[in-house]
């Protein structure tokens, strides 16, 4: 059974419609998804998990244009690639 709707984060409520209306709405679950991450309230893979489906999200979301679409798609890369130089103690280039 697919579900329907799918948990990214209680900190950035859903304006508008269901989905994503907005590329603030995305950068908004992208950031609160980092913090959960620094402050230990979900694992690695969790956070990793949740930015994958946020950017699968835009994609396919037929409210955003193509550009709002890559600008939330490439924020999200962003977030992604900060977790993952924390996770495994890289430093920022």
């Amino acid at each position: 059974m697919a579900r329907k709707y799918v948990y990214l984060g209680k900190r950035v409520p859903d304006t508008g419609e269901k989905g994503l209306d907005s590329v603030e709405e995305c950068k908004g679950i992208a950031d609160a998804i980092y913090d959960d991450y620094m402050e230990g309230r979900i694992s690695y893979r969790k956070a990793i998990s949740r930015l994958n489906l946020l950017e699968l999200i835009a994609e396919k979301d037929n409210k955003l244009t193509s550009a709002e679409a890559r600008e939330c798609r490439e924020y999200v890369d962003q977030v992604r690639e900060e977790i993952m130089a924390d996770h495994y103690g890289e430093e920022e280039e």
